[in-house]
């Protein structure tokens, strides 16, 4: 570990001469003594093994529209990786359901995003937003992250956020790429994956429960269906809170 540290430190030293590429200061490093504690303050022990990933290039494609989650700047937020949490700032692609971090190990590489291993992502949070990777038979659908909108022990509810692209005309009467949001919800039991249309997803789940349910929507004026969040939430805990096994 220590030649492997002398020798990235000696690389820096020697590949960033200039004044406006001096990231690190080692002029006055001991590199037989002090190179694992400089090493530690410097790049972050904790962040070190997030600067693995590859270096993913942004590519712009849309002026009036974007890939990315919420927004198209960096958002900070928190990520589980190899079983070790991180705050980092990130960048939510759902276009290619792919989360990018910003390798904030110096100046020069702080506009550089990072790819990393997706499969060791096992979730990040974004705001109050949790997603989770979900593979295999886990999966509602299609492998990749997911959305908990809701979770208990009997109930989930799951949100694959994607986005599409489509072409329209750009500012100057050419054909420009222009992405829009296309979620799909999943209502999640122990032996069901239903994709969540309307309330019937709630009948197909509980059929001996679908007057309750029906009482309960009227009642309370819930819009079932996707993009009404608050509303399919609200739903999901009532039939949490009820008890009833499918």
């Amino acid at each position: 570990m220590i030649s492997f540290l002398k020798y990235f430190i000696f690389s820096i030293g020697i590949g960033i001469t200039g004044p406006l590429y001096g990231q690190y200061l080692i002029g006055n490093l001991d590199l037989d003594k002090d190179v694992s504690n400089w090493y530690d303050s410097t790049i972050k022990i904790e962040n070190t093994v997030l600067i693995r990933g590859s270096f993913y290039p942004f590519v712009t494609q849309s002026v009036r529209s974007h890939e990315y989650y919420l927004e198209k700047n960096w958002q900070r937020g928190k990520l589980t990786y190899k079983g070790q949490t991180f705050e980092v700032s990130m960048l939510y692609n759902t276009f290619r359901d792919l989360l990018l971090i910003q390798n904030e190990t110096n100046l020069l590489t702080k506009t550089e995003p990072l790819k990393l291993a997706q499969y060791l992502i096992s979730e990040f949070e974004i705001g109050n937003n949790v997603f989770k990777r979900f593979e295999g038979n886990q999966a509602p659908d299609m492998p990749g992250f997911y959305q908990v909108l809701f979770e208990a022990p009997e109930i989930k509810i799951l949100v694959k956020k994607t986005k599409k692209e489509h072409f329209e005309n750009g500012p100057e009467g050419y054909p420009a790429v222009a992405y829009y949001s296309l979620d799909h919800y999943f209502l999640i039991l122990q032996n069901q994956r239903i994709k969540i249309k309307n309330k019937s997803a709630f009948f197909q789940a509980y059929p001996i429960h679908k007057q309750e349910i029906k009482n309960f929507i009227k009642s309370n004026t819930l819009l079932i269906k996707p993009n009404q969040d608050q509303d399919i939430k609200r739903l999901a805990m009532y039939c949490h809170q009820m008890g009833w096994k499918e």
